[in-house]
């Protein structure tokens, strides 16, 4: 008779249980041989999971088995086969349906309809203590991290992190690598990937300490709160040291909003208003396209997208503009904006909400945050007085009412710092009048980057609405709005490049 024996061994188990391989070895070889084995096959997996049904030494025993080189198979018990009832289940059937006797040390197997069903209890109990001990481990975490605790590894570039103490510290090395990232994309003219080919130029080291910075590593930096000390561990937020201030932090994050769409569309035909174009008709972005247009062609405009699942659909016919003539009517306004820079502030004002508006948003959002704290100060007093207990209602009211409050104070952040931006805008005219006129005695001399940035620096957005049809003129049946905005800050830093 053709034997195998199945023996599978986990660290925990071994603290656990002090299961061992050569006990177990012995144990099922002893087994076997008492059954009438003339050949014994052994099959083992060490230290892996009983949970996990793809094991290497289990997936030899399927393919003896399915080759009916198997007669017996001894296995110490069942949780030795799986720590999973359904596997349990699925694996003995299969080891059934091809004639193989199952014999299991420390669990009395009757192919009977008792048998099965205590089998089957067996099975549950052992994936209802997993379980258990699985949901312990989850709440043990969580509490330590609402506990300010780091209860997973932590690996962030920046940081070195001690396992047997559970602290986070900052790396001498690293800290200043990941400041130097935030400082040269927040506050220097340079993008993603510009600041990854900085890295690689001073010959940075990366944390595994060879290979390249990728420009998607650096995203993952500047886009990781952590670095404000803020480490998030599924929806609990962890203080750890920071390494860059919050302004810093805001500044990116911004930048990182605008990046593509304000520099998306990059090709070898240049395009003035790329990232900054839409159509008004169908709603979706405009970009440039080198196209055929009657047997000639032409840089032109259009709004149709060949990327599946587009939020709009495109405009029915097929719709294409000439970039020449639209990029000419934008600059002539900027032309004009830079003569007379009350006309630019004007139109940018007119596009942001009036100073009394948002003093009075402020006062109504400052009223309802009011509200939101004094309800969760009655819920947290009632619990202190013992009048109700902290049930799951509870918990859940006081996240709602501290989400609420959160959203309401970042909002008021908001809030005012439109504000602070509006009055400052007003404030600093002057120095913008004197730019201006520097700016324009230079705008025949431009090269495109130049005169791309002097446009993103003045244009906020260029809606387009209607077809257009050729005319004396220009197109006809076509309105291009340009929208103004003021300088992020009003200073010849903005216009360094220009001014050079």
């Amino acid at each position: 008779m053709q034997a195998a024996i199945y023996i599978r061994v986990s660290t925990d188990d071994q603290v656990r249980h002090g299961f061992s391989l050569a006990e177990q070895r012995e144990a099922c070889r002893g087994r076997a041989t008492s059954l009438g084995a003339t050949t014994i096959e052994e099959y083992a997996d060490e230290g892996v999971s009983g949970t996990i049904l793809d094991r290497h030494g289990l997936s030899l025993l399927r393919e003896s088995i399915r080759n009916n080189q198997v007669d017996l198979l001894v296995v110490r018990d069942p949780d030795r086969l799986s720590r999973k009832l359904s596997h349990q289940l699925l694996l003995t059937e299969e080891f059934e349906k091809a004639g193989v006797k199952i014999d299991f040390l420390d669990f009395d197997w009757k192919d009977s309809p008792e048998g099965r069903l205590f089998y089957s209890i067996r099975g549950a109990i052992a994936e209802y203590e997993r379980e258990k001990i699985r949901d312990r481990m989850v709440r043990g975490k969580d509490q330590k991290a609402r506990q300010g605790g780091v209860p997973v590894g932590f690996y962030c570039y920046g940081y070195n992190y001690t396992p047997e103490l559970g602290k986070v510290t900052l790396s001498d090395i690293e800290a200043p690598i990941v400041k130097n990232i935030f400082n040269w994309f927040a506050y220097k003219d340079i993008g993603i990937n510009g600041v990854a080919r900085k890295l690689n130029e001073i010959g940075t080291p990366t944390r595994k300490g060879k290979g390249k910075w990728h420009r998607n590593v650096v995203r993952q930096i500047l886009r990781n709160p952590v670095y404000i000390g803020l480490w998030r561990y599924k929806d609990i937020s962890i203080k750890v040291p920071g390494i860059v201030d919050t302004e810093t932090w805001d500044k990116a994050q911004q930048k990182l909003k605008e990046v593509r769409r304000l520099w998306a569309g990059r090709s070898k035909k240049k395009y003035l208003l790329s990232g900054i174009i839409t159509c008004s008709d169908c709603g979706n972005t405009m970009t440039g396209v080198y196209t055929n247009w009657w047997g000639k062609k032409e840089r032109r405009y259009t709004c149709h997208k060949n990327s599946q699942g587009a939020k709009n659909g495109d405009c029915e016919p097929f719709k294409a503009l000439p970039a020449e003539i639209i990029e000419s009517a934008v600059w002539k306004q900027i032309q004009v904006w830079l003569s007379d820079p009350d006309e630019l502030a004007k139109e940018a004002v007119n596009e942001e909400p009036r100073e009394e508006e948002l003093k009075q948003e402020i006062s109504r959002t400052r009223e309802h945050l009011t509200g939101v704290e004094k309800g969760r100060s009655s819920i947290i007093d009632t619990l202190a007085l013992g009048l109700i207990e902290l049930d799951t209602n509870t918990k859940k009211k006081l996240a709602d009412l501290k989400r609420r409050k959160e959203r309401l104070e970042n909002r008021i952040k908001e809030l005012e710092t439109v504000l602070n931006e509006a009055q400052r805008y007003m404030a600093e005219m002057d120095e913008l009048r004197l730019i201006s006129k520097q700016v324009l005695s230079k705008l025949d001399s431009l090269e495109f980057h130049d005169k791309k940035a002097l446009v993103r620096v003045l244009v906020s957005q260029v809606i387009i609405k209607g077809r257009g049809r050729p005319g004396k003129n220009g197109l006809r049946d076509i309105q291009i709005t340009i929208i103004a905005k003021l300088p992020e800050q009003i200073d010849s830093s903005i216009f360094s490049n220009i001014l050079r």
